[in-house]
């Protein structure tokens, strides 16, 4: 436990030493979106996506997609997305992975997954997340500054922009693909992969690993969250007022539109990142999925790539063909 924390601690410190260089908050929205109204607000529409296959590697067609976000965010850069895709063939599982906040790159998400789900011939969609790469504005100190804020209604548009832009690549690939879609989100990522599989039935399994589930509690009570926290509170925002902002982004506030049983939930016993005690939230609240409790902390991403890898395709495997 005090190896895990240490660890963990240890990576909060390299964190915390690129941050926000002045406050980013700015007024209150005029209004509160309601839950009741969650399926409007995160609805999708078909799209068509742009994919620029250009090289080979191994038995696989490898190039990036890419098409218009749906949610307008006011800036350009964000707004055009590009994903990198591994095709093998029409009728090969499709999984979709969705990194973590203030990654730069796909690099832990391949190293966990990319050569062993390569060996199994399975299509690989890696999916950018806002104002993350190539979406990072100019003016941002870091990949993901702006994604997640004291900037509550841009962080409130860049959820909506993940998951209705998420919706659409899984519609567009139910659409021209014959195998199963799975998403794998990490982190952050396994945040907005659990609220997906709330909102849309075309989702064949989910894994969500060290996943958060309320980001008002992830700011107010975590260690990465404590800069954003300090700017909310010099403007006077308390944490009631967090949560009823951006309690329409919880996933607790909905039920998966997925087969409970295909669900894997990975979470950390001493995650210093995303408490215990909010994930114990989500696992409950969903009626108990499979779930897996490491003892570690988040460095366990790194730490325990094999074991994940591991029974996360295990799961798969028995829930999918392919």
């Amino acid at each position: 436990m005090i190896f895990s924390k240490v660890i963990d601690l240890y990576a909060l410190s390299r964190l915390h030493k690129n941050r926000s260089g002045e406050f980013q908050y700015t007024s209150l929205p005029s209004s509160i979106p309601n839950v009741s109204e969650r399926e409007a607000f995160y609805e999708v529409n078909p799209i068509d996506i742009l994919f620029d296959i250009h090289n080979s590697e191994k038995d696989y067609k490898v190039g990036r997609f890419e098409f218009q976000s749906l949610i307008s965010s006011g800036d350009p850069t964000n707004d055009h997305l590009q994903g990198e895709a591994y095709i093998r063939n029409e009728d090969a599982p499709n999984i979709i992975f969705v990194h973590g906040w203030r990654q730069d790159s796909f690099d832990r998400l391949k190293k966990i997954f990319h050569d062993r789900m390569g060996n199994l011939g399975w299509n690989m969609y890696y999916f950018t997340l806002p104002y993350h790469f190539q979406r990072e504005p100019e003016k941002s100190l870091y990949s993901g500054e702006y994604m997640i804020s004291a900037n509550i209604p841009r962080t409130l548009i860049s959820v909506r922009q993940s998951i209705v832009d998420l919706r659409a690549l899984i519609k567009w690939i139910k659409d021209n693909k014959k195998g199963p879609v799975v998403v794998i989100g990490i982190s952050l990522g396994g945040f907005i992969t659990n609220l997906v599989a709330t909102l849309e039935s075309q989702i064949d399994a989910l894994v969500s690993i060290f996943y958060s589930n309320r980001l008002s509690y992830s700011i107010w009570n975590t260690s990465p969250g404590k800069f954003i926290r300090e700017d909310l509170e010099h403007h006077g925002v308390n944490y009631n007022d967090l949560i009823k902002y951006w309690r329409i982004t919880e996933p607790s506030e909905g039920i998966p539109k997925i087969n409970k049983d295909n669900i894997l939930l990975i979470s950390a016993k001493y995650d210093q990142y995303v408490h215990i005690e909010d994930a114990d939230y989500l696992w409950e609240s969903w009626g108990k999925p499979t779930r897996y409790v490491y003892n570690c902390g988040h460095a366990g991403i790194v730490l325990n790539r094999k074991k994940i890898a591991t029974d996360t395709l295990l799961f798969l495997q028995n829930k999918i063909k392919g």
